[in-house]
């Protein structure tokens, strides 16, 4: 039986949203406006039928689907785009699809405990653009939006299995949270990669060291000029 996203669920935080926006080539004016909205989603569901309802103080967006089904979509409030989208279930995720003028577009959903999760596509391919732009000036080449599009949609896949293989390996050790020993796992194939992890989990454990022994110290200060305080007052008294 598929989960059951019926409820209201209101945003807390998002992650790289401008660059989701820039990558949808949505204007200056409109991301300014859309970065400091609070969305509230209204998800209807009855089995593999959905209605999902965005509501902001700026504009409000309803989108109906059936699984498995495509159909006709406009993405208003946002790039205004019409597409064929098709949502299928990946185990209890609700993955979309978009096919259209642009190229890579889509969405994820997912729960995990009481909290509603979405990926959004575009926002790979922003990144994978800047990178290649980056590379492109170094070279001096240039990389074609075919080139960029397609290692988007591979960057993009690999992302999704190497979730799946971390959710494995922290299941097989019977854990529910995944470590860096599972991401390393991951990586095992590939040298550069895990050295460059091997070498910023070094970092970051370096980094946590260095925090604890500040607290330590902070709060050695902080005992110690509690107790000055306290010989102070009972001087007085």
């Amino acid at each position: 039986m598929p989960a059951n996203y019926s409820g209201t669920w209101d945003i807390v935080d998002n992650q790289n949203c401008e660059g989701y926006m820039v990558a949808l080539g949505i204007d200056f004016a409109t991301r300014k406006v859309a970065s400091m909205l609070k969305p509230q989603k209204v998800f209807e569901q009855d089995g593999d039928s959905f209605i999902i309802k965005t509501f902001t103080t700026f504009r409000n967006y309803s989108c109906s689907f059936k699984i498995g089904e495509e159909f006709e979509e406009i993405t208003k409030g946002l790039d205004n785009r019409k597409c064929q989208t098709t949502v299928n279930w990946d185990n209890d995720k609700l993955v979309c699809v978009q096919k259209g003028e642009k190229k890579n577009r889509g969405w994820t959903h997912w729960m995990e405990g009481d909290t509603l999760y979405l990926r959004l596509k575009a926002a790979v391919h922003y990144t994978v653009g800047r990178l290649c732009q980056d590379i492109a000036a170094d070279c001096e080449k240039q990389i074609t939006k075919q080139t960029i599009a397609a290692i988007a949609e591979t960057a993009f896949r690999q992302c999704d299995i190497f979730a799946k293989d971390l959710e494995a390996f922290a299941r097989h050790a019977k854990r529910h949270t995944v470590t860096v020993d599972d991401v390393k796992l991951t990586a095992r194939r590939t040298t550069a990669l895990y050295n460059y992890i091997q070498q910023k989990s070094e970092e970051l454990a370096l980094n946590n060291q260095e925090l604890k022994e500040k607290r330590k110290k902070n709060a050695a200060k902080r005992k110690s000029k509690d107790m000055e305080a306290e010989e102070e007052n009972e001087l007085e008294d």
